[in-house]
């Protein structure tokens, strides 16, 4: 299958020379593979002694997931088919932080299956990005200040319940990592962490190939790295991270507001007001630079990556870019590559579709496992689990 996906359109007599199983073997498994409506026939190639041979191809609309990306304000929603197209994307305002999140979801999910005449017996995967650390053991969120009413303890169960497909939660900036490694700017770079800054600060690290998650799923949440003293970190440092208090959207509000006497203002006219020479706006978002470029050597002293992207609403903005990279620059000898995000805000929902379409995959065409293995403490553990049916 995978063969079939990555070169087709191709002939059985080219998967059995690719794979080395026989071509009767070969032969067999397209067929079930066939009247699944996993693969079809696309056309023939002109093989030898003037014979021709049917070609075939993944068939996108063997099946569809669906794939979200909750933000603090809103909810992006996507439906893609097997091949790993968009056949819509959707964005909907979420209310009172969350507290409605299931209902908003399944409704709009509803909505989008129906306008597309996909059956619910199609819809194979659903993968949710959540802004909080997402536990693998409990599957529960946790640690989401951004989205304080989020039913975190049960989404998971409850949506897998009510949709009766596997609902997979992830921290939506590990997903804008896997999404940037998937169709980013982490393409081919084995090792780079995701710095995304918005309303807050959060990082997806990516190890040889692999998203780190970390024991507990907390790795990459350098909005709790102690940057102030003690004295310093009031309540609300606490609860939202002592570095998102000085290096996020709020920071820059909060830095400019305090300097101009004029809280009744918002990030984009900062930013204008940046981009006209206003020092204050200017002073503001260096400061807030000087402060993510100071999490970003640190990490990079740890993790020792090839690059760090900047992403987000903020962080990709060529204004912050620039920044970080002149603090970074006057704090490491040799400072670590920082480039801008390619994919912007699609960069979740990318990282979704991937995970969603590898879920679906695995959980299809990965060898059956015997049940010692499949509930060892191992298995479980890996980065990928496969859901057994």
């Amino acid at each position: 299958m995978d063969c079939i996906i990555q070169h087709g359109p191709i002939s059985r007599a080219q998967v059995a020379k690719m794979t080395g199983l026989s071509k009767q073997t070969v032969s067999e498994l397209v067929s079930m593979l066939e009247e699944c409506d996993w693969v079809r026939q696309v056309g023939s190639v002109q093989g030898r002694l003037g014979r021709t041979a049917v070609t075939y191809e993944l068939n996108p609309c063997a099946g569809y997931v669906a794939v979200v990306d909750l933000g603090g304000t809103q909810l992006k929603l996507g439906i893609a088919d097997m091949a790993g197209e968009f056949l819509e994307e959707i964005r909907a305002p979420l209310t009172d932080g969350g507290a409605h999140v299931v209902e908003q979801l399944l409704s709009n999910l509803a909505e989008l299956l129906e306008k597309h005449d996909i059956p619910r017996s199609k819809l194979l995967q659903v993968v949710v990005g959540v802004p909080g650390i997402v536990d693998r053991k409990t599957r529960s969120v946790h640690h989401a200040p951004n989205l304080p009413a989020l039913p975190g303890g049960g989404l998971e169960t409850v949506l897998r319940g009510i949709l009766a497909v596997p609902v997979l939660l992830e921290n939506e900036v590990n997903l804008a990592a896997i999404g940037e490694s998937w169709r980013g700017k982490g393409q081919g770079q084995g090792s780079f962490i995701f710095v995304a800054v918005g309303t807050g600060i959060g990082m997806g690290v990516m190890l040889d190939g692999m998203l780190w998650r970390g024991a507990r799923g907390g790795a990459g949440e350098i909005g709790y790295m102690p940057v102030l003293t003690d004295e310093e970190m009031d309540e609300a440092a606490r609860r939202h991270g002592a570095l998102e208090s000085v290096a996020s959207g709020q920071a820059i509000l909060r830095l400019y507001g305090e300097a101009s006497q004029n809280p009744c203002i918002d990030l984009p006219q900062v930013f204008d007001l940046a981009a006209s020479g206003d020092e204050l706006a200017l002073r503001a978002i260096d400061r807030v630079a000087r402060s993510c470029a100071r999490a970003i050597g640190a990490s990079a002293s740890v993790l020792d990556p090839e690059l760090c992207i900047l992403g987000g609403s903020i962080g990709g903005r060529p204004e912050m870019l620039e920044r970080v990279r002149y603090w970074l620059a006057e704090m490491m000898e040799d400072p670590l590559p920082v480039d801008a995000s390619s994919l912007g805000k699609r960069a979740g929902l990318l990282g979704a579709l991937a995970l969603a379409l590898r879920e679906v995959n695995g959980r299809h065409f990965s060898p059956q496992l015997p049940e010692s293995i499949k509930h060892s403490e191992t298995y479980l553990n890996m980065e990928s689990v496969i859901q057994m049916d």
